[in-house]
């Protein structure tokens, strides 16, 4: 078998049978889609959850209304107070409602749920509740609430889901992941559904602060467009970006094989054709063009297709000087001649970068582009001399593409890249 193949053959085809999302453009799928498709950002100034005597920035993506504390709190999650956890679960629900109530085996339902930073937000205020009251002891709650792989317990206990379960966190490329091992749990036939996906809410001093420090997070100063337009400071491939803007989310994917999905009479949203992970063996946070090609060659091979079949691209794009430059490269090498033509966006400029969750939701936004015909705006989006491809600037697009490709990369030089097949009832 040539190297240039993963070790693993598939003997199933394995298809999208569910979808949920809850982000800074809304609390459930459909509404997050609409305000992407318009053009519309989610991003805002909100001293109130970034004030600055404890943070360096003050503009980020917040999920409204979902949450320990809200009025719409999952009294499921009394107890847990980590948001991430919050919005996963409701993220969880909504992929899974198609399944709900069907004729399956709960024991082959499998469960993947990433997150890059887990509870972390609730660690913070244990720690900040024990210096209050002179005391070394947190809550008995913290640690099972900090846990990745709680999200994931949650969603199996919550929905009585009993197969294999994993938490894994592959920093920003954790959704994508998920999305992958679910479906090779698919393939080794160890279930028969697997619900996967990320969440993230990671809106910290420890975790911001550090981000800026090393010049990752947009800083925005009085100059700045976005000083006066928060909404603008999240700007993919554009000239003047500096830097991403955090944002909590969660996306969630229902997957299956065709073979169930027709058993059970489920509605097929597209076809997952093709996946690679790979690691860079590069550097701690910077990306590696020459990795990034072989994750995104290996894919497209895994899918059986020709490069110039992929009729869009939706790109990890987070608005770094550094990544969009590096993406840029890599799929101007591996495209080739198809490069120029290939439509390119980056939803972060929308809903900013939710760190492990948001490729669960970018592969989301890929499958809605396929199912509806239309391509997603990269938004605030002007013009660099140096980054010549179409990057779908601002305004979305009518499209007639069979196949789309989404992929992320993440510290530590973690890459995966995700080849989805429109569905056409066949």
């Amino acid at each position: 078998m040539s190297s240039d193949r993963r070790n693993l053959a598939p003997t199933s085809r394995i298809v999208v049978v569910g979808m949920g999302a809850v982000t800074c453009l809304g609390t459930d799928w459909p509404t997050t889609w609409a305000g992407l498709e318009g053009g519309r950002g989610g991003l805002r100034r909100d001293r109130t959850r970034l004030p600055s005597e404890k943070f360096l920035v003050d503009i980020g993506g917040f999920v409204e209304g979902v949450g320990p504390g809200t009025p719409g709190e999952d009294a499921r999650l009394a107890k847990l107070e980590a948001r991430f956890l919050h919005l996963g679960l409701k993220a969880a629900d909504e992929a899974w409602k198609p399944l709900a109530g069907k004729p399956l085996d709960a024991d082959r339902v499998g469960v993947v749920a990433a997150s890059a930073f887990g509870g972390v937000d609730l660690l913070e205020q244990e720690r900040a509740r024990a210096e209050s009251r002179g005391r070394l002891n947190l809550g008995p709650y913290t640690v099972p609430a900090l846990l990745i792989n709680q999200l994931g317990g949650q969603i199996s206990q919550h929905l009585g889901l009993y197969g294999p379960g994993f938490g894994p966190s592959n920093a920003c490329a954790s959704g994508g992941h998920a999305i992958i091992l679910g479906a090779m749990l698919l393939r080794a036939g160890m279930a028969d559904f697997v619900l996967c996906g990320a969440s993230e809410s990671a809106f910290v001093p420890s975790i911001v602060n550090a981000f800026a420090t090393m010049k990752a997070l947009a800083t925005i100063k009085p100059a700045d467009r976005a000083f006066e337009a928060p909404e603008q400071a999240s700007r993919p491939f554009s000239e003047d970006r500096c830097g991403f803007v955090m944002s909590e989310a969660a996306g969630m994917l229902s997957l299956t094989t065709l073979e169930k999905a027709r058993e059970l009479g489920l509605e097929i949203l597209a076809e997952l054709a093709g996946m690679a992970v790979n690691s860079d063996g590069y550097h701690m946070a910077a990306p590696y063009a020459p990795r990034i090609e072989k994750c995104l060659n290996l894919a497209i091979q895994d899918s059986g297709l020709t490069k110039e079949r992929i009729g869009h691209y939706n790109a990890h794009g987070t608005s770094t000087s550094v990544n969009d430059a590096t993406e840029t490269q890599a799929l101007t090498a591996v495209f080739g001649d198809h490069a120029p033509n290939l439509p390119i966006s980056s939803i972060k400029g929308a809903l900013g970068h939710s760190l492990g969750a948001a490729s669960a939701i970018e592969a989301i936004t890929t499958v809605e582009s396929l199912r509806r015909g239309r391509i997603v705006p990269t938004i605030n989006y002007v013009a660099d001399p140096e980054l010549t491809l179409d990057y779908v600037p601002n305004h979305s697009r009518p499209c007639d593409i069979e196949y789309a490709m989404s992929a992320s990369f993440g510290f530590g030089g973690t890459n995966n890249a995700l080849v989805f097949r429109r569905w056409n009832d066949e």
